[in-house]
């Protein structure tokens, strides 16, 4: 397979700027004028998602003064967008906020695409989408996640990084806005004032978190997928106090479905836990940790993933020939203890869908499952059994799964040493409360690799290095850890 070099990637971004400046074939389609494509301006950057072996979701929005109009995907073999192998028309306007999104097939597996929206009077940037393995390939795999990136508190620098990298999926494990704005503070480095409740105010939040350079570079660069926490509505909505109204919540989801690149169940609009298997390597289990959360009479936890999403979950994991199952988790599922006992916000609140899951997983020997997981604002390893217990009495027990927390890309923690932590948890075998940044995973038949790396956001330009490194045997659950810094 031909693969274009990270500095070709950004040499033939740079054509996409303006017409003036797009590959000749480009121009005289731009001069040309086709039903349903209008004028406008793509503004908001380009993006790919839910990718397949033979499809993917592509995304953009159009920035247009008519109430209605549309633009034109063009889909390449090459960044020069000659090598076409796939066009649409699709239509946006004022109801779904000028964005635009179509899932294109035909594609062939594991291979390198380039893709450019154009409307009639401008050319959108090239983004770039690799397709996922074939269903029976045992290709080596690289996965990034992050969490948390808060606007007022710092620069998505780490997605710089991320974006540079030869990566297969990057996954957002939530908070990938905040609703919720602030009072600028003397050292913030940007400013997020206005609280977002409805759907003006939360397309209004989404477009200016894609003004930062970084996370439209990461779009541009791959294929995404995105699972919610609770800042994309309102923190801790699920708590009950108060709930927010069906209203608020109906226009959070929406706006996320409109700004992120990807597909809509048609029988469930807001349905987002789904399986995206990678061959026979890995198997993504994206979960929805808010939508469907459960309280008794008094308002304490029951059930957190509720009773469908649960048997899908567990239904899966059993079924799963990926070597590796991946769960994409929003919130920590570790019962973590800072003092006060376990986060009720968490799986920590949700006590018995946390032991029944891990008892499903003793009982049917299901190993190699990790959990992905964000919220927290730290980096943590922790290791999962259906009796956290265990290891305060046997440090050797072997777990059931194994848990990474990636950090947070802004958003701030409360600062504890490790050996505090770790006395307090002792599954814990890694904690670290004072980098900003994401975390990486390269896969294979025989170990999970995961690297947590860490980003100066105090600059828009900021660099990253990795500090942790973890080394995961298959049919082990047992990583060993390196420091590296």
């Amino acid at each position: 397979m031909n693969r274009s070099t990270r500095r070709e990637l950004i040499g033939a971004a740079a054509l996409g700027a303006a017409a003036l400046s797009a590959p000749p074939a480009l121009g005289r389609r731009l001069t040309s004028r086709r039903a349903g494509v209008g004028p406008g301006r793509f503004l908001d950057g380009v993006a790919s998602g839910d990718p397949g072996p033979t499809s993917a979701t592509f995304w953009s929005r159009l920035s247009t003064s008519r109430p209605r109009s549309g633009a034109r995907l063009i889909v390449a073999r090459d960044a020069g967008m000659r090598r076409v192998v796939a066009t649409r028309v699709v239509p946006t306007g004022r109801s779904i906020n000028g964005t635009l999104k179509t899932r294109v097939g035909r594609l062939k597996p594991y291979e390198e695409y380039f893709y450019i929206w154009e409307s009639g009077n401008h050319v959108s940037d090239i983004g770039r989408v690799r397709t996922l393995p074939d269903p029976s390939s045992t290709q080596p795999l690289n996965i990034a996640f992050s969490s948390c990136q808060n606007y007022s508190h710092g620069y998505f620098s780490p997605h710089n990084a991320a974006a540079a990298e030869d990566l297969d999926l990057y996954i957002f494990l939530g908070d990938y806005i905040y609703a919720e704005g602030r009072r600028q503070q003397p050292d913030d480095p940007r400013a997020d004032t206005f609280n977002a409740n409805d759907l003006r105010s939360y397309r209004r939040k989404y477009r200016m978190y894609r003004t930062d350079e970084a996370l439209r570079k990461l779009h541009q660069a791959h294929p995404t997928v995105h699972v919610w926490d609770d800042h994309e509505v309102e923190n801790n909505y699920t708590d009950n106090k108060p709930a927010p109204s069906p209203l608020q919540r109906s226009a959070a989801y929406r706006a996320a479905f409109e700004w992120l690149p990807r597909r809509v169940t048609p029988s469930d609009r807001f349905r987002i836990y789904r399986s995206i298997q990678l061959g026979r390597t890995a198997e993504v289990f994206l979960l929805d940790e808010r939508q469907y959360r459960t309280v008794d009479d008094n308002d304490r936890p029951v059930r957190l993933l509720g009773d469908e999403q649960y048997r899908w979950l567990v239904n899966g994991l059993r079924s799963s020939q990926a070597t590796w199952k991946i769960v994409a988790n929003s919130v920590v599922i570790a019962p973590m203890d800072y003092g006060g006992g376990p986060s009720m916000d968490s799986w920590g609140g949700y006590e018995n869908t946390r032991t029944a899951l891990l008892t499903e997983l003793e009982q049917a020997g299901i190993s190699n499952v990790v959990f992905a997981s964000g919220d927290a604002h730290v980096y943590m390893q922790n290791l999962l059994a259906s009796d956290q217990s265990v290891f305060a009495s046997d440090p050797s027990h072997r777990p059931t799964a194994v848990e990474y927390v990636g950090g947070s890309v802004t958003s701030p923690a409360g600062q504890r040493s490790e050996a505090e932590v770790q006395a307090r948890n002792p599954w814990n075998r890694q904690y670290n409360s004072y980098f900003h940044g994401y975390g990486h995973m390269a896969l294979d038949g025989a170990n999970l690799v995961t690297e947590f790396r860490a980003s100066d956001i105090t600059r828009p330009d900021g660099g990253s290095f990795a500090f942790e490194r973890f080394t995961q045997p298959v049919g082990t659950n047992s990583p060993t850890r390196e420091h590296l810094v």
